[in-house]
């Protein structure tokens, strides 16, 4: 987990630094406190100390404050929304991607393993309910039309991430009902719908 506090790490930096030269002045504290959090996290996280998970959960809840839901007025509710969809889809996506990492010693088949899969389960249900159910709610909010999903960049994104999502759930259900390890495949599926949700930050919501 330390590489990929690590790229976050570097990735905040890059961001907040490039904000601060393009606009010419000292960068947003949200930027400065997210950054300064998943740092936090992977040296937290290097030296194996449980405290990380605080320091991750902080970073995530930040990250939103900065992103298109601080445009939209109310923005508390867009902004809570938009933090439970981190928070979830990370224990969701990012539970998917610890296993995949993992190689128990007597295979996933193993009473162990099994356990450790069904404390998961219990866990990650949840984590796709919320992460579902706010995501919906955003998606609502951020367009205009249902043509937006295919008629606009940021549509597109949005609908190729929430065919990964749909892709993942399938893969999941499949490898618990039969009893199958969590597959890299799953794994590089996940990968991708976070790297489609960072992508949506980058485009301009529809008008």
């Amino acid at each position: 987990m330390e590489l990929a506090f690590g790229a976050a790490f570097l990735g905040g930096l890059a961001v907040v630094g490039g904000e601060a030269v393009q606009a010419g002045a000292l960068p947003a504290w949200l930027g400065v406190g997210r950054v300064a959090a998943e740092g936090a996290a992977f040296v937290l996280c290097v030296r194996g100390i449980p405290a990380v998970a605080p320091a991750a959960a902080l970073a995530a809840v930040l990250l939103p404050l900065g992103g298109h839901a601080a445009g939209v007025l109310p923005a508390g509710g867009a902004e809570l929304a938009d933090a439970l969809h981190v928070l979830s889809a990370g224990m969701w996506a990012g539970g998917i991607l610890a296993l995949a990492s993992l190689r128990p010693p007597d295979g996933w088949k193993s009473p162990q393993a099994r356990l450790l899969l069904e404390r998961f389960a219990g866990v990650a249900l949840i984590a796709f309910a919320v992460t579902a159910l706010t995501g919906v709610l955003r998606a609502t909010e951020q367009l205009a039309a249902l043509s937006d999903l295919w008629s606009t960049s940021y549509g597109l994104v949005l609908s190729l991430k929430s065919l990964g999502v749909v892709v993942m759930l399938a893969l999941s259900s499949l490898a618990w009902r039969r009893g199958l390890p969590v597959a890299r495949v799953e794994a590089g599926v996940a990968a991708l719908v976070i790297a489609l949700t960072a992508l949506l930050a980058a485009y301009p919501l529809p008008a």
